[in-house]
């Protein structure tokens, strides 16, 4: 089987190929518009069925070629598979996809022929070691977009997926507030510095909301977006780490089916907003399709009572669970952090061998499971 991913080319651009490449997405969202008002007017999505009418009016109009004529009208027909009940409208330097008939890669030159309003462009292309082994693998279309001042080709390649190793073990992975992540071998990836970036955000939203001019408009969209960015970079990190660990140690993820996670979670107050703010769910994704490159087993496991259970004597109650940070069991007396404890008793359920909790904890050979209640914040 191969993974699908996208490998991201920056195109060094001089000024004369930037201009060419700009005035080619304008025009192709131009040409884009047309054929939604048609499909729009004559409620016809299908790709077939605009063709025909529109295909010659098109190339004539707009001075299109014949591929990028028949991408743009995939591209208005895709655009409408989800929901036909709302006209699109194309964006006028939205992406556009070119398949091999006009895009052609140089890899070992670094330079990538595409086609243009202007004529075929040869552009230099820059990027990391391991997206330059990924175009070894391309298959199908790239995106050609424009960020910022700078375009790009976003190329899906079909990357060849190592078989998953026999796990040794099983490490569990807990989702959580204070702490992002905490692995059952006592690793935790804080959300400080998360909450710092959150609520200096969150204040400065307050303010522009409060103002409510086109400006402040303005910058709230650009506060999302870097909001976003900043998001899908820590959980880059922490699933980077993640799946380092596992691999290096031969063991299997077993990580908590997030269905549900954030409707049916009980929360403080004070956290609902931490709570309702982290991404979960791409978080999970990432640690996924990691793995998979890996060659790492993930198993998913769902979550109930994990953070109420005794990793030690496997005793179920809510009073365990003293507070954000601690449990304690209140039949064996057993005290630790609580993510470490959930952490721990997930990866109990990755173990098809049903032996008995205190064997697995022993095997740990943790020292810092006699942490006393003292340790921790009570409030």
């Amino acid at each position: 089987m191969a993974l699908k991913l996208i490998a991201q080319v920056k195109l060094n651009t001089t000024e004369e190929q930037f201009e060419a490449l700009k005035t080619t997405l304008l025009t192709a969202n131009k040409a884009a518009n047309v054929i939604s008002d048609y499909a729009w007017e004559n409620q016809t999505f299908r790709h077939y069925d605009l063709h025909k009418p529109l295909y010659q009016q098109i190339r004539r109009d707009f001075g299109l070629s014949a591929q990028v004529t028949v991408r743009i009208l995939a591209k208005v027909s895709d655009a409408y598979k989800a929901d036909k009940k709302t006209k699109r409208v194309f964006k006028d330097t939205g992406s556009v996809a070119f398949d091999s008939r006009i895009l052609s890669w140089k890899l070992g030159k670094q330079l990538v022929s595409i086609w243009t309003i202007a004529g075929r462009k040869i552009i230099s292309f820059q990027v990391g070691k391991k997206q330059l082994e990924m175009l070894n693998s391309l298959r199908g279309e790239a995106d050609l977009v424009l960020c910022k001042g700078v375009f790009y080709l976003l190329q899906v390649c079909d990357i060849p997926e190592p078989p998953d190793f026999e796990p040794k073990g099983f490490l569990g992975v807990d989702l959580g507030i204070v702490n992002i992540a905490t692995t059952s071998d006592g690793e935790s990836f804080s959300g400080e510095t998360v909450d710092k970036v959150r609520e200096k955000t969150t204040e400065i939203k307050k303010a522009l909301q409060k103002r409510g001019s086109k400006s402040s408009k303005r910058h709230l969209k650009k506060l999302s977006g870097r909001e976003t960015r900043f998001k899908k970079d820590v959980n880059h990190i922490i699933s980077k780490k993640i799946i380092s660990l596992a691999k290096d140690t031969c063991r299997a993820i077993v990580i908590e089916d997030l269905k549900g996670f954030n409707g049916r979670q009980t929360v403080s107050k004070t956290q609902r907003e931490r709570f309702g703010k982290w991404a979960f769910g791409q978080l999970r994704s990432f640690v996924e399709y990691k793995a998979k490159r890996e060659g790492v087993p993930v198993i998913t496991v769902n979550p109930r009572n994990t953070s109420r259970t005794c990793s030690v004597c496997g005793f179920v109650s809510k009073k365990n669970r003293k507070s954000q940070a601690l449990f304690s069991c209140t039949k064996c007396g057993f005290t630790t952090h609580a993510d470490l404890n959930a952490a721990i008793n997930l990866s109990f359920k990755g173990n098809p061998v049903n032996l008995p909790i205190a064997v697995h904890v022993e095997s740990l050979n943790l020292p810092f499971l006699e942490l006393q209640a003292s340790d921790f914040s009570q409030g």
